[in-house]
C-alpha cells in the first residue's frame, strides 16, 4: 500500500505542476481571488453529494477536522493564485521544492521526530537547487517571491495537518466532503472582503474550461488522494515527492507558455531531483518493523508449550533431543507401566485397609 500511496502522490505532483501554467494564462484576465473563488465554488455540488451519501459516518470529530483542513488548504490555494499575479508560472512553481527541507525542519523542531542525516543532506541539496533555480528565473518582484514562498509553507503545513488529523482512522469520505465545503465557504468570505470584480474580463468559453480543469484535476483529485492515501506514507516523504513539482512545472511552462530557463536553472532542477531521489532511497532502505504476534498466537504458543512440557518436552515426532524415536517410545512405555503398577499397588493397600 505504501508503493500505491507514493505513486498517487506522484500523480498529485504532476497535476499540481499543470496548475501554474494553466491558471497563469487565465489570471491575466481574471483577478486571482475571484479565480480561486470560482475554482472552489465549482466543487460545491460534489461536496454536497459526498456529504449526503456518507451522512451516517459524520461525527463531531469529522466536522472539526474537515473544517481545519479545508480552511488551511483554502488559504494555501489563494496564496498561490495571488503569487501567480506578481511573478511567472516557473518562478511560483520553484518554491515547493523547499517543501522537503521545511518538512524535515518542522518534524524535528516542533514534533520532536528524529531526522536521519541523509534526510538533512537531501534537504540541503534541494535547497541549493532551489537557490540556483530562483537566481536564474524570471521571478518578477520580491513581493511575488515572498507570497510564493508562503504558499509553499502553507502547503507543507497542510501535509502535516492531513497526516495528523487522520491518525485515528477517521472516515475519509465525509472528511473529504466537509473539507471541500469548508473551502467554498471560506472562498465566499475572502472574495467578499478582497475580490476585485472590476478586474474580471474572462475569455469565454475558454476560461470556463480552465476553471473546470483547475477545480477538478488540480484541487478535487489531489485533495481526494491526500485524504485517502496520506495515512499510508509519512508527511516528510510526501513533501520530498512534491519537490519534483517545480521541475515538472518548468517543463509544462516551457511547452504551454514558452517560458525558458538558462542552463544554471536546469542545473538547480537537477539538484532538486537528486534530493528527492536521496530521500526516497533512504526511506526504501529502512527495515520494516518486526511483526508482533497477536494475543491468540501467544495463547496458542503458551498452550503448545504446556502440552509439550507435559509430554516430557518432546521436540519432534521422530526424535527427542538426540535420543532416537524408538528409545524414547520404550522410555514412555516403561514410565506408563511403572505408573500403572504404582497405582495398582496403592489400590491394593486401600483394599487391605478396608478389609481389616
Amino acid at each position: 500500500m505504501k508503493l500505491a500511496a507514493g505513486l498517487a502522490f506522484l500523480l498529485n505532483t504532476i497535476l499540481f505542476a499543470t496548475y501554474y501554467s494553466v491558471a497563469k494564462e487565465a489570471l491575466t484576465r481574471i483577478d486571482p481571488i475571484v479565480f480561486s473563488f470560482f475554482e472552489m465554488i465549482t466543487l460545491v455540488p460534489a461536496a454536497l453529494c459526498i456529504i449526503i451519501f456518507s451522512w451516517k459516518d459524520i461525527s463531531g470529530a469529522v466536522i472539526k477536522r474537515g473544517v481545519l483542513l479545508g480552511s488551511w488548504l483554502c488559504v494555501a490555494l489563494f496564496t498561490i493564485a495571488i503569487a501567480l499575479k506578481y511573478t511567472s508560472a516557473t518562478g511560483t512553481a520553484f518554491f515547493p521544492s523547499l517543501n522537503g527541507f521545511l518538512a524535515a525542519l518542522i518534524a524535528w523542531l516542533f514534533l520532536r521526530h528524529p531526522v536521519k542525516k541523509l534526510t538533512w543532506f537531501a534537504g540541503a541539496v534541494s535547497a541549493v537547487g532551489t537557490i540556483l533555480l530562483v537566481m536564474n528565473s524570471p521571478m518578477g518582484n520580491w513581493r511575488g517571491s515572498l507570497i510564493a514562498f508562503l504558499g509553499g509553507v502553507f502547503f507543507t503545513c497542510y501535509v502535516f495537518l492531513a497526516d495528523h488529523e487522520q491518525k485515528d482512522e477517521i472516515a475519509p469520505w465525509p472528511l473529504f466532503g466537509i473539507e471541500l465545503l469548508t473551502m467554498a465557504l471560506c472562498a465566499n468570505l475572502i472574495v467578499l472582503l478582497f475580490g476585485n470584480w472590476q478586474a474580471v474580463h474572462p475569455s469565454l468559453p475558454h476560461d470556463i474550461w480552465v476553471v473546470l480543469y483547475v477545480a477538478g484535476a488540480c484541487t478535487f483529485l489531489p485533495t481526494l488522494i491526500t485524504v485517502l492515501m496520506q495515512k499510508h506514507i509519512s508527511p516528510v516523504t510526501v513533501s520530498f515527492i512534491y519537490i519534483l513539482e517545480p521541475i515538472l512545472g518548468a517543463f509544462i511552462a516551457n511547452i504551454y507558455l514558452r517560458e525558458m530557463l538558462p542552463i544554471q536553472g536546469y542545473m538547480g532542477g537537477a539538484l532538486v531531483v537528486t534530493g528527492a531521489i536521496i530521500h526516497t532511497w533512504t526511506t526504501a532502505r529502512q527495515p520494516s518493523a518486526m511483526k508482533v504476534p497477536s494475543g491468540e498466537a501467544i495463547q496458542e504458543s503458551s498452550w503448545a508449550s504446556q502440552m509439550l512440557s507435559g509430554f516430557g518436552d518432546i521436540q519432534s515426532h521422530r526424535q527427542v533431543g538426540t535420543v532416537p524415536y524408538s528409545i524414547s517410545r520404550k522410555g514412555e512405555k516403561s514410565l506408563v507401566q511403572r505408573r500403572r503398577r504404582d497405582r495398582l499397588q496403592r489400590l491394593g493397600v486401600i483394599e487391605l485397609v478396608e478389609l481389616e
